[in-house]
C-alpha cells in the first residue's frame, strides 16, 4: 500500500525567513530513502542545481524514519522523496530537513507525535 506525507515549514524567527516543503511517498520495497522527484519538475529542487537542499531533504527523511521507528512503528519500506518545493527567497537547509522528517511522520500516521522545534536551526523530536 502506498502512503504519502507532506509538510510545509514557513516561519520567521528573529526576522529571518525559513522555508522548506517536502512530499514523500512510502512504497513497498527494501528499506531505503531515495530521491525520485522527476528531473523535468522545475517547481522541485533538483540534485544538479540544488545539491545541498536535496541532501537536506534526504537526511530529513532518514531522520523521520528513525523518529517513526523510535515510536514503535514498523518502517521496513522504501521512502521516496517525490517533491521538495523550490523557493529561492527563504529556503533554508534545516527547514527542508525538518519538513522532510515531518512528512515521513505524516505518511506513517504519527505526525501528531512529532514536534517541530528550533535551536540554531529547525529540528524534529518526538513528544
Amino acid at each position: 500500500m502506498t502512503r504519502t506525507g507532506e509538510f510545509r515549514l514557513q516561519r520567521q524567527k528573529g526576522g529571518v525567513g525559513y522555508f522548506g516543503q517536502v512530499r514523500v511517498r512510502v512504497v513497498p520495497g527494501p528499506a531505503d530513502v531515495v530521491w525520485t522527484a522527476p528531473p523535468e519538475d522545475r517547481t522541485s529542487l533538483q540534485p544538479r542545481e540544488d545539491a545541498e537542499f536535496v541532501e537536506a531533504a534526504l537526511a530529513g527523511a532518514r531522520d523521520g524514519v528513525e523518529l517513526v521507528r523510535s515510536l514503535g512503528v514498523d518502517v521496513g519500506e522504501r521512502v521516496e522523496v517525490v517533491h521538495a518545493q523550490l523557493d529561492l527567497k527563504d529556503i533554508e537547509e534545516s527547514a527542508v530537513r525538518a519538513a522532510a522528517a515531518l512528512a515521513v511522520g505524516e505518511a506513517y500516521g504519527v505526525g501528531d507525535r512529532l514536534v517541530l522545534d528550533f535551536r540554531d536551526g529547525w529540528f524534529v523530536r518526538t513528544v
